[in-house]
C-alpha cells in the first residue's frame, strides 16, 4: 500500500542524489543520511529537551538514531500526521515547523525527506504521551499508517533507515568517520551524551567541552601561559572559544558555525583575531602605540584556538558552507574575546613575553 500525495517529488531526489547529499560513492553522502536524523535530535538537546542520542550501525547494514526527547509531535497537518508530512515533503523554511535553535551536522541540511527518499526502507518510532507509535516508509513513500502499538513509559524519537543499494554503490557506513564526528560533537556540546555502536559500544561525553578539544589537538607542544575560555551570549549570538598559544610560529584555528565545521573560516575567525589584537592593545600601553597590524601579527604567532558561534540564520559564501560571512558574528566574537582576554594578558608575564617575541 502506498499513501500517495501530490507534494512528493521523490524521483527528482533519486535521479540526482548528489545535489542533496553530496558524493554517493565515497561514503560521505551515505553518512549524511545519519547526520540529517542526528540534527533533529540536536535541536531538541539545544532546546533543553534531550540529553542523550544513540547511533547504532546494525548487522543488516541499516542505521538507527534514537534520542530521549519528547518525541515528534503527533498532530495532523493537512489531514496527515506531522511526522509523515515531514518525511515525505520538502519545506522552504530552515526546519519543517520553523523551530529554533536548529543545527546542521552535514553540509547540506536538506531534512528528513531526502534521507527517507534515498532509503530502501525507513521506520519511524515515536514515544510520547504514554504511548509508542510507529510508521514505515519505502523510498520516500509511506507504506503504512502511523499506528499505536502499545504503551510506553519513556519518550523519544527513533529512526531506522536502510540505504538504498540502487543509489549507493557500497551501502555500508564508515564506522570510523561516524565515531570521529560524534566525538567532535561531544566536545562542542558538553552536556550531551552520545553513544555509538557498531561491533562495540562507544560513549562520547565531554563535560569539559572545548578545553579537551584544545588539549587533544595541540600536537604534544606545551602551551605558553594560561589558556583563555569564553562562553558568552552577545545579542542573539552565542560565542564559545578556547584559545592558547604554542611555542611555534604558525597558527591553527578550528572554527564552527552551529556545529558545522567551517574549514575556510570566516567572520567568526576574523572576530577572534581582531578581539585578541584589540585586547592586547587595551591591556598593554606599549602595544597601544604600535600599528594594529603589529598586534594582529603578534597574537597570530603560535595561536591555537577553537571558536564556535551559534546563531539562528547563518549566512555562508557557498552551498558547501565552508566559510561563514554573517557580519554580526565578527562583531559578537570580537566583543566577547576582547573583554575576556584583556584581563588574562595583564596577569600573565609569559604571554606578554611571547607576544613581544620578534616584534
Amino acid at each position: 500500500m502506498t499513501l500517495d500525495h501530490p507534494f512528493i517529488d521523490v524521483d527528482a531526489i533519486r535521479r540526482r542524489p548528489g545535489m542533496y547529499i553530496g558524493d554517493v560513492a565515497d561514503g560521505s553522502g551515505l553518512a549524511h543520511l545519519i547526520w540529517e536524523i542526528v540534527a533533529n535530535s540536536l535541536d531538541q538537546h539545544l532546546a533543553g529537551r534531550c540529553s542523550r542520542i544513540d547511533v547504532v550501525l546494525q548487522h543488516d547494514g541499516s542505521a538507527l538514531v534514537e534520542d530521549d526527547g519528547p518525541g515528534i509531535p503527533l498532530v495532523d497537518v493537512d489531514g496527515r500526521p506531522f511526522a509523515e508530512v515531514a518525511l515525505t515533503r520538502f519545506h522552504t523554511t530552515p526546519t519543517f515547523d520553523g523551530h529554533a535553535p536548529h543545527e546542521h551536522v552535514g553540509r547540506w541540511g536538506v531534512g528528513l525527506f531526502v534521507a527517507n527518499a534515498l532509503s530502501s526502507r525507513l521506520t519511524l518510532d515515536v514515544r510520547r504521551d504514554g504511548f509508542h507509535h510507529t510508521q514505515r516508509f519505502e523510498r520516500g513513500f509511506a507504506v503504512s499508517r502511523l499506528e499505536k502499538v502499545g504503551p510506553s513509559t519513556r519518550t523519544g524519537t527513533g529512526v531506522s533507515l536502510q540505504p538504498d543499494p540502487a543509489i549507493f554503490s557500497d551501502p555500508w557506513f564508515n564506522a570510523g568517520a561516524i565515531a570521529a564526528r560524534l566525538r567532535e560533537i561531544a566536545w562542542l556540546l558538553p552536556t550531551l551524551r552520545l553513544t555509538f555502536q557498531d561491533r562495540r559500544e562507544h560513549v562520547f561525553c565531554e563535560p569539559c567541552g572545548l578545553a579537551v578539544f584544545l588539549e587533544r589537538t595541540r600536537r604534544m607542544l606545551v602551551p605558553v601561559g594560561n589558556a583563555l575560555f569564553v562562553d558568552q551570549l552577545v545579542g542573539e549570538i552565542r560565542v564559545e572559544a578556547a584559545v592558547e598559544w604554542l611555542p611555534c610560529r604558525w597558527s591553527t584555528v578550528e572554527s564552527y558555525a552551529n556545529i558545522e565545521r567551517t574549514t575556510d573560516g570566516g567572520t567568526h575567525v576574523q572576530g577572534l583575531v581582531e578581539g585578541l589584537a584589540e585586547a592586547l592593545r587595551d591591556a598593554v600601553p606599549a602595544w597601544k602605540a604600535r600599528p594594529k597590524k603589529k598586534a594582529t601579527e603578534a597574537v597570530r604567532r603560535g595561536l591555537h584556538a577553537i571558536v564556535c558561534v551559534r546563531l539562528h540564520d547563518p549566512t555562508f559564501d557557498a552551498p558547501t558552507k565552508t566559510r561563514l560571512i554573517t557580519p554580526e558574528a565578527k562583531r559578537a566574537v570580537s566583543s566577547a574575546v576582547r573583554a575576556a582576554f584583556a584581563a588574562v594578558v595583564q596577569s600573565d608575564p609569559s604571554l606578554l613575553e611571547h607576544f613581544t617575541g620578534d616584534s
